[in-house]
């Protein structure tokens, strides 16, 4: 199935994500928006400005695109807007560097953004492993690192996933 994420933006952007601890509420939320999209409209490398789009998930995943065909993310680019998201978590408390966090749902939805639940790896395992959730079940894939990825697969079930490996 395809998504239409990041509408603007060419396949080949490279794509950063960093997922929160915690849900954010809406205030939280539309602040770090606000301060990420004032960050990203500044964000260089070497000097060029660097082309990005970027969507909350859930109140708890960003997704940063950036068109590398006009000018690359350099690893000092890249420093600094994980030094920003670093400092973003230090104000309002949040770990944006969470990787034991899985979002998930069971109804199937054209809409990617929307109707996650969250647990923590284990326990979505554990659920997988009782029955309680079936292999069908959709994950929200945080491994895509390219805008044509995240088209083609942001949403997978459960048994295409890189969760799967785990059981």
């Amino acid at each position: 199935m395809n998504f239409s994420v990041f509408p603007n933006m060419p396949e080949s952007s490279k794509l950063l994500v960093f997922t929160s601890d915690i849900t954010l509420d809406e205030i939280s939320s539309n602040r770090f928006m606000s301060r990420l999209d004032k960050f990203l409209s500044t964000w260089s490398s070497h000097g060029s400005q660097l082309d990005t789009d970027s969507v909350l998930i859930a109140n708890r995943v960003v997704f940063i695109a950036v068109d590398e065909s006009i000018s690359s993310a350099s690893g000092c680019s890249v420093d600094s807007l994980t030094n920003f998201i670093k400092s973003e978590g230090v104000v309002s408390g949040v770990d944006w560097f969470n990787r034991h966090q899985v979002l998930y749902r069971s109804t199937k939805n054209s809409d990617f953004t929307s109707d996650w639940l969250v647990n923590t790896l284990d326990n979505f395992i554990s659920l997988i492993n009782d029955g309680s959730l079936t292999e069908s079940v959709q994950t929200l894939n945080t491994t895509v690192s390219v805008v044509r990825e995240a088209r083609e697969s942001i949403i997978q079930p459960f048994s295409h996933s890189w969760y799967s490996r785990l059981l």
